[in-house]
């Protein structure tokens, strides 16, 4: 006698099929490490904030994730060594500074491929990017030219340049209003204050050893520099360039961040592989977060409810809780993941948040 499943029909076999897909064989292109700390995992019914934009220096990729889901969205391919990103306030494109390639790629982040490459004979070890609020200007350093240039976002192309006495400018920061910016010259144990769209240095300003990562608060009036020699941030007042407070951190802070709805600044410290939160009101240290192996480039969401850390010799992404400062989640990434920028969801987070770029060491990495 033939059982009651004997008799299902062909076509409603076929729709099981369809349904379930190949079995075992999930997209390398959607793959993310998801743990059941951080919410509801990749697939679920979500609403997304924006994009995580992940630079891979030793796979010459920019990976695409989700943010929350955290599913991967693409691998773009870019230039050589890519060590920097940033992305226009609107969301519609991304610049990466190649290192060894000496060359920027322009990124459309909607296409998600690369649209363009600009060139110059005095690109010298391109690094540290930022772009303006209004989305108009990308501030660039290039380290082995001893220079600044300043790119047209609009049309892509380089406006201007100007040299500078000090030694291995690395990162930017470009406060409110897109007016001023700081950057951060690691030998010269400096910090130089730039007028923009002018693309005039105004002054250096002596800080300490080894300033590096660099950033500011939401509303212009601080500057905060890693200092990776002291094991120290430098809180500079925006206006004259003095130096209010220094801050503990780990061992060789590299880079910091500034949430964009308080004054609470994170610092990676790559060789205690950990995050030292501050209270840059308070100028004090609130916690120490352990992450994992070489922690460089970290960025916050638009909401400001959580951060993102690139481990580097971990190939992965530790996302933190604001202000729950706990590891809730690991984002599997490339090789030597370091730059990453967050773009949001402009429905979702109304205005988004620009300023400046952040990842690498005092010893080229």
């Amino acid at each position: 006698m033939t059982g009651p499943t004997n008799r299902r029909s062909p076509a409603l076999l076929l729709a099981l099929l369809v349904g379930l897909g190949p079995m075992g064989s999930a997209s390398p292109a959607h793959s993310g490490d998801w743990s059941s700390e951080a919410g509801n995992p990749p697939g679920s019914e979500q609403v997304s904030e924006g994009r995580l934009l992940v630079l891979n220096k030793h796979d010459n990729t920019l990976m695409v994730f989700d943010v929350p889901s955290y599913g991967r969205l693409a691998t773009i391919p870019v230039g050589k060594e890519p060590h920097e990103v940033v992305a226009t306030p609107d969301g519609r494109k991304a610049y990466v500074s190649n290192l060894l390639d000496k060359t920027i790629s322009v990124i459309d982040l909607a296409g998600q491929r690369v649209v363009r490459t600009l060139r110059s004979e005095h690109f010298e070890l391109p690094h540290g990017m930022g772009v303006t609020p209004d989305g108009r200007y990308v501030l660039l350093t290039s380290e082995g030219s001893r220079r600044f240039f300043l790119i047209d976002a609009t049309r892509d192309v380089i406006l201007r340049s100007v040299t500078t006495t000090q030694a291995r400018a690395h990162m930017v920061a470009v406060l409110a209003g897109g007016r001023k910016a700081f950057a951060a010259n690691v030998d010269s144990d400096t910090v130089t204050l730039l007028r923009l769209p002018e693309l005039r240095i105004v002054k250096h300003i002596r800080v300490g050893d080894g300033p590096e990562g660099i950033d500011a608060t939401p509303n212009g009036k601080w500057v905060l520099v890693a200092l990776q020699g002291a094991d120290q941030v430098a809180i500079l007042e925006a206006g004259s360039g003095a130096v209010l407070a220094r801050l503990p951190t780990g061992r060789v802070p590299v880079r910091v961040a500034v949430t964009p709805n308080s004054f609470t600044a994170l610092v990676s410290n790559r060789a205690s592989n950990d995050v030292t939160v501050l209270d840059v009101l308070e100028r004090r240290v609130k916690t120490t977060v352990r992450v994992v192996q070489r922690p460089g480039g970290v960025t916050t969401d638009a909401r400001g409810s959580r951060a993102y850390v690139c481990n580097n010799d971990s190939n992965s992404v530790s996302v933190l809780s604001i202000p729950g400062f706990e590891v809730v989640q690991t984002i599997a990434a490339g090789a030597h993941p370091d730059g990453i920028a967050f773009v949001p969801t402009r429905a979702a987070s109304g205005k988004p948040r620009t300023g400046s770029a952040r990842s690498s060491s005092r010893s080229r990495r």
